[in-house]
């Protein structure tokens, strides 16, 4: 995909895997909520490090592309409050109220975007849990904490 700096969004992304996934098998519309899942994901970790070079597609054997795996999403811990791509109406504003304001670009109603929002904050709201049984240690921890639950994050997690 190439476009101009002020063209990189996620909405615009999600209009071209549209254009360019597979209709018929439904992969156009579960790549456009994934591509919403990861934006609000990101959002919620901090991590402003999301530009369109992180988002890759892959062609299929029949020529329709698809998202790849999710990679390089981590928080940047940098606290600056915007991504690097247009999120909604509001720009690059890393809220969630910005998330959801164009949800039909990505093939969804407001309800199953709000739907979406609500699941993953609930599980960036598991985050220690799972860190910690995963073996992260206590500095590290410690360290996250002070990030993902400082109160810009963690309210909008809980408000949905």
């Amino acid at each position: 995909m190439r476009a101009c700096a002020e063209d990189l969004s996620y909405p615009a992304l999600a209009l071209w895997l549209r254009r360019k996934s597979s209709v018929k098998t439904g992969q156009a519309a579960q790549d456009m909520r994934e591509l919403f899942r990861r934006m609000v994901f990101n959002i919620l970790i901090d991590n402003n490090d999301d530009r369109e070079k992180n988002h890759v597609v892959q062609m299929d054997d029949t020529g329709c592309y698809h998202l790849s795996p999710a990679f390089g999403m981590l928080p940047t811990e940098q606290s600056l409050g915007f991504q690097q791509m247009r999120v909604g109406v509001q720009g690059t504003e890393a809220t969630l109220d910005n998330a959801i304001s164009e949800y039909s670009l990505f093939g969804l109603s407001r309800d199953e975007a709000a739907k979406e929002i609500a699941r993953v904050a609930r599980c960036v709201d598991g985050w220690e849990a799972h860190f910690t049984a995963t073996g992260v240690s206590t500095s590290d921890l410690s360290q996250l904490r002070a990030q993902l639950d400082r109160p810009f994050l963690r309210n909008q997690r809980l408000a949905w």
